[in-house]
């Protein structure tokens, strides 16, 4: 009997508060155990908490290998951050490369992280899982890596992330986090990328009447400029920024608003978008990068560098009620198209195509 293929795995990404790597990892991870087949997932739990980027980068580059040395595993799968130089093989997730495409936006060691060691790890690795074909696109132009050792694979949203028909549950959420309806509903990490200021900005020249803007996310850098334009405009009651929250109140959130707008300058793939779409929740997302990739004809596109092709597209869907339950329906089937199985299911080919 061929013995099983031991595929070892860092966890690091779903420690401490989780952010989008985080729940990839936990889901990928859970998703592959779910697979029949003759592998075994070696996981390395090591770390505890959230790691800055200097302890990051000691972690994957001598941790995960020493980690690994005794436990005879025949193929690493890096599922985020950056790959060691062994044990080898590797198949590596590239989510993005958005330091790489704006390597002023850092310094120190996150831009040795975006500018040197990304960039080897990508080359290093046998084969490349992209999270959308914008991300693969960017890694082939900037990087000039082979086609042929970048596979796409799109990621899904969570089985719960649903439409509820629990009314008192969602009322009882809502509750609890101190919002009331009607609202506009925005989800990412506090950083300058996420074009939170400029939608704030339109926001507050929209005919928005009793409707408030929920923004859900923890503060990453350079955030001082989302809660300066709140002020300058007056918006401290209007906008309301929540900082770390359960997933059930993330989806009883996406469950409740009026739609869920994503103004990002810069997506991989832009998850968040899904996970609002298989809540049932019409979407309107910035005309850029990966993001017309994941919402399809379900979603409304917007320029995220002009403030009023924002508004125009909030006094839309603000005014429109038809156009919102027409979009509730498209957004639910669209989502239906993605699954984590149908994501594990092509990583672990890639994986046992490495191995050979």
């Amino acid at each position: 009997m061929k013995k099983s293929l031991r595929i070892g795995i860092d966890m690091a990404a779903t420690a401490g508060q989780k952010s989008g790597l985080g729940f990839y990892v936990e889901h990928i991870v859970s998703a592959l155990h779910a697979l029949p087949g003759n592998h075994e997932l070696v996981e390395l739990h090591r770390v505890k908490k959230n790691l800055r980027t200097p302890q990051r980068i000691l972690w994957d580059q001598i941790g995960v290998p020493l980690s690994f040395l005794n436990k005879k595993i025949d193929v690493l799968f890096t599922p985020a951050f950056s790959a060691p130089r062994f044990p080898k093989p590797v198949v590596m997730t590239a989510h993005d490369i958005f330091g790489i495409i704006h390597p002023d936006r850092f310094s120190g060691a996150a831009a040795y992280y975006w500018t040197k060691l990304l960039p080897r790890s990508f080359k290093r690795a046998e084969q490349l899982i992209c999270v959308s074909e914008y991300t693969k696109k960017t890694i082939v132009d900037y990087l000039h890596i082979d086609e042929s050792k970048l596979q796409v694979v799109p990621l899904a949203a969570g089985k719960e992330f649903r439409v509820l028909d629990d009314v008192e549950g969602i009322k009882k959420s809502l509750h609890e986090m101190k919002i009331t309806t009607p609202f506009i509903l925005s989800v990412g990490t506090l950083e300058p990328r996420k074009n939170f200021a400029r939608l704030i900005e339109a926001f507050a020249f929209t005919k928005r009447g009793e409707t408030k803007l929920v923004i859900v996310g923890k503060k990453g850098w350079e955030y001082a400029e989302i809660f300066e334009t709140i002020r300058k405009y007056h918006m401290q009651e209007t906008v309301i920024i929540l900082d770390y929250i359960t997933q059930e109140q993330l989806v009883a959130l996406y469950n409740a608003c009026l739609f869920f707008i994503m103004p990002s300058l810069f997506e991989g793939f832009g998850l968040p978008a899904l996970e609002a779409m298989n809540c049932g929740a019409p979407v309107a997302v910035a005309q850029n990068t990966s993001l017309p990739e994941v919402t399809g004809e379900a979603g409304v596109l917007f320029d995220p560098y002009d403030v009023q092709s924002i508004r125009a597209r909030l006094d839309l869907l603000l005014q429109n009620n038809q156009l919102r339950q027409e979009m509730q329906q498209k957004s639910f089937r669209h989502a239906q198209q993605f699954s984590w199985e149908q994501t594990a299911t092509a990583t672990l080919s890639i994986i046992e195509r490495v191995v050979g």
